[in-house]
């Protein structure tokens, strides 16, 4: 029944760009529709523990994200932000992050997208482990809780997922990054997703018809594609007891 909830939102949704695209002639100004579509979507069905935004991540090593769409960060984040206009985040206290686009057009604008997730991932959390408590797979603790999961959400792509898939899988290639340090998973509305399973141990996985665990990027069509977002990012946003603040490290910080 949540299933087909969800499916009838993502059909909903897909109208918010087509009723964008009759009211507005600026593209920031669709953009800006649909980004804010997408946003209160996540806040009417992610937990109530969570929240979100939209603006810049920092971390404590002044290190700083390109302008993002899309933050979700836990109850442990301080009030540095509206739901309505741009903030500035702690890495510390964010959960997972992504971009959106109306229509994802070409290979280059994937690849402006993947350097925006390559800078996204690193930031780094600085906090002590002894002050967290964890629930994870060793494979997730190593992968999210350090640098927090980054996705992208295409309402519309005139790439079709196989290139997709083969889009990333060049930019890796030929930019000797490391596969978990740039974006986790690719969304496009009415067609379906592509996934980084990682070393296929965490929490999250795809099993073939011989019941064997995938590693790395996987793509699948998909008629569910924001239920499929949803249990993905239920099983790879970091989850954990914090014992300690997140201010006190950035505003207490020693000088060199």
């Amino acid at each position: 029944m949540l299933k087909n909830k969800i499916i009838a939102v993502e059909a909903q949704m897909k109208e918010k760009l087509k009723e964008a695209r009759a009211t507005f002639t600026h593209s920031g100004d669709k953009g800006t529709s649909v980004e804010d579509s997408f946003r209160e979507f996540l806040r009417k069905y992610l937990p109530r523990r969570l929240e979100v935004g939209h603006g810049e991540i920092v971390d404590s090593n002044e290190r700083r994200s390109k302008q993002t769409d899309v933050v979700i960060v836990s109850e442990d984040h301080p009030f540095t932000f509206t739901p309505d206009l741009p903030g500035l985040f702690f890495i510390e206290g964010v959960c997972a992050a992504a971009e959106v686009k109306t229509n994802l057009t070409s290979t280059e604008m994937l690849e402006k997208v993947l350097d925006n997730s390559c800078q996204f991932k690193k930031l780094e959390m600085n906090s002590n482990k002894e002050w967290r408590l964890f629930s994870s797979t060793p494979s997730d603790l190593d992968r999210f809780y350090k640098y927090p999961s980054w996705f992208l959400v295409a309402f519309e792509s005139r790439l079709n997922l196989p290139s997709i898939k083969s889009g990333i899988v060049e930019f890796v290639k030929h930019n000797t990054v490391e596969t978990n340090r740039l974006a986790d998973a690719v969304f496009v509305l009415g067609s379906g997703w592509i996934i980084n399973f990682g070393d296929g141990k965490g929490s999250y996985k795809f099993w073939t018809p011989q019941d064997e665990s995938v590693e790395g990027w996987v793509w699948k069509n998909s008629n569910s594609v924001l239920f499929d977002l949803l249990g993905w990012l239920s099983a790879v946003m970091p989850r954990m007891l914090r014992f300690e603040p997140i201010l006190p490290r950035y505003i207490l910080k020693k000088k060199v």
